[in-house]
């Protein structure tokens, strides 16, 4: 029944929003409404981790993938000897959880975002008293990792005002030291970072969109990380990888790995020597 009426209910605002123009593919009025109620009702807020339509967008990494994010994490013992930690990602949404060995139960989405603050571990060092942005951000949970076991000066979330809500309403469970600040794209002035991290989201703008990032943030970051993927409709006109390679300073593409789409990559630029 659950499902049915979610079904009925993604069908009734793709009807009422049919003339509302997309600035990326998550901005489809559906993933938005779910964030504004799961961030305005207690109950709803309990579950979102397993809502169907919000699991269209995010919360959909397998028990599987999770396996391979795990054998990642393995090869840094420090981040995985933190691993008690990290599980607390787990602790509001009700997400789907599995039990790997070793390491017992955990979320393959909180693999996922340990997996990237490996990454990002390797590639620019430890992350205390740096400045970052990121470019959409989920509920928050990559932010809570990459807090719980760094320190950052400060911390921008950077995403439409729903996302943002629900971001928001996760994180404030718990006490972090640096500095939050929540805003939408106008909402950000220029500004320079330490380091931009954007798992998938801004390779999921529309170009005019993500020129206004390129110039409010990404040209104006020492360090940067973005997960690339291609699933833009083509009237997005989104930028390539080839194009962003060409367009960001000394950045550089990485496999992306484990890799979850043949087209997907990593572009990082200010990698430690």
């Amino acid at each position: 029944m659950k499902r049915l009426l979610e079904k009925i209910t993604r069908k009734m605002l793709l009807r009422v929003t049919s003339d509302h123009v997309s600035t990326s593919v998550s901005d489809n009025q559906i993933y938005p409404q779910v964030c504004i109620e799961a961030s305005n009702n207690y109950r709803i807020f309990n579950n979102f981790r397993r809502d169907l339509i919000y699991n269209e967008i995010l919360e959909h990494v397998s028990e599987e993938l999770g396996k391979k994010y795990l054998e990642f994490v393995a090869n840094d013992p420090e981040v995985l000897a933190a691993l008690e930690k990290f599980k607390a990602n787990d602790d509001y949404g009700n997400p789907r959880i599995y039990s790997y060995r070793d390491v017992g139960e955990i979320s393959p989405t909180t693999l996922r975002y340990i997996k990237v603050l490996v990454d990002l571990k390797k590639h620019f060092g430890k992350l205390d008293r740096l400045s970052i942005c990121e470019i959409g951000v989920g509920y928050g949970g990559q932010c809570r990792i990459i807090n719980a076991h760094y320190r950052p000066s400060e911390y921008y979330l950077v995403d439409i005002a729903p996302v943002l809500s629900l971001a928001q309403r996760y994180i404030d469970n718990y006490p972090l030291d640096s500095v939050l600040l929540y805003k939408t794209l106008n909402e950000l002035n220029y500004n320079n970072y330490d380091l931009l991290v954007s798992n998938y989201a801004f390779t999921e703008l529309r170009r005019s969109v993500q020129d206004v990032y390129l110039e409010k943030v990404i040209l104006r970051s020492k360090r940067g990380y973005i997960t690339y993927n291609e699933m833009t409709p083509s009237e997005f006109n989104s930028y390539r990888a080839r194009e962003l390679i060409e367009i960001i300073p000394e950045s550089i593409v990485l496999k992306e790995e484990p890799l979850t789409h043949p087209k997907n990559c990593l572009i990082v630029w200010g990698q430690d020597a």
